[in-house]
């Protein structure tokens, strides 16, 4: 398998896993806006932060604009100018799947290139600007058919574990990264005041990560900060948990790499750390002390593991045999 074919593989899953999170982000948020008085500092600005385009939006918009509901919903849902967006993520899942037709099924091609035209319609924005929550709605289910059609229309060979790497890779990034945004509303120690507004926080990540059933069906406990963190970090039986996308991750890599081989070494080591790192974490001592900090060590700990994967698969240097130089593989 050339590293190209690997690559778009690798990222084709990952941006309809960011597409899908999006979505979800947005309509949980604004359901959220409508029903509470949230804090002006948890307003719109966290989808913001999530995205990594605070800066690119305030310099753009200004700082005023981030409490603008409407700017920021339009912004992360149809700006191109940025990768995170609901447009620009689906339109990059395309431009992957379009590069690898022949490695992936006709029924993920047309399921995907379906979602896309129908994003373009304008049916479509006339939805958005009446219905808001039935588009977030039809875009969350789309990306649900589509993951399903992938997994059952294609073999279980080399390529399906890039992509499953890719998307369980981006799945505990954004899981670590929800719960960082939210990190306030974790602690134990809340204040009376903000109390009710800390549990309309621990319902909506769970709802974001649809761990909304799976916690009181597995836990059956009083909803809380530390129970929610405990959940979507270790849970290991939960498709969204930090500790299952990364087991998936350290089977799909163990699939790949070649036996005795020292290719991919470096990032199944760090997977190896990100795992135990995660099962191993205290909860309750780390929302007591710094659970900020653990969190963000997790994010970035998953970038870095993304950007050696890279390395190592994707734009590895080889020794050409006739002068014993080394050259790149490029990208599509």
């Amino acid at each position: 398998m050339i590293s190209r074919v690997a690559e778009n593989c690798y990222w084709l899953m990952r941006y309809v896993e960011r597409c899908d999170t999006m979505a979800r982000l947005l309509r949980v948020h604004a359901g959220m806006m409508l029903d509470n008085v949230l804090p002006e500092d948890r307003t719109w600005l966290p989808l913001l932060i999530v995205a990594g385009e605070e800066p690119a939006f305030e310099e753009r918009f200004g700082a005023e604009g981030v409490g603008d509901g409407e700017l920021v919903q339009k912004y992360l849902t149809w700006d191109d100018s940025h990768s995170a967006s609901i447009f620009s993520s689906l339109r990059s899942a395309r431009e992957n799947a379009r590069t690898i037709r022949e490695t992936i099924s006709l029924e993920m091609w047309n399921t995907l290139n379906s979602l896309w035209l129908w994003l373009g319609e304008d049916e479509t924005r006339e939805m958005f600007d009446s219905e808001r929550e039935m588009f977030y709605h039809e875009v969350n289910d789309r990306c649900h058919l589509f993951r399903g059609v992938w997994h059952n229309t294609v073999l279980h060979e080399e390529p399906f574990h890039f992509m499953r790497l890719g998307l369980n890779l981006e799945r505990a990034g954004m899981t670590a990264r929800i719960l960082d945004l939210h990190h306030h509303a974790l602690s134990e120690a809340s204040q009376a005041p903000t109390e009710a507004v800390d549990a309309v926080e621990w319902i909506a990540i769970l709802r974001t990560r649809y761990a909304y059933e799976p916690f009181f069906k597995k836990r059956r406990s009083a909803l809380g900060g530390r129970g929610v963190a405990e959940f979507l970090l270790q849970e290991e039986s939960f498709p969204s948990s930090v500790a299952y996308a990364v087991a998936r991750a350290q089977q799909a890599l163990e699939r790949i790499r070649p036996e005795g081989s020292v290719i991919g070494l470096r990032s199944a080591e760090l997977l190896n750390v990100l795992r135990s790192t995660v099962l191993n974490l205290d909860v309750g001592r780390a929302i007591d002390s710094n659970i900020h900090g653990v969190l963000t060590h997790i994010v970035e700990h998953t970038a870095e593991l993304s950007q050696v994967i890279s390395e190592e698969y994707f734009h590895a240097a080889v020794s050409a045999p006739a002068v014993g130089s080394a050259r790149s593989v490029s990208d599509a």
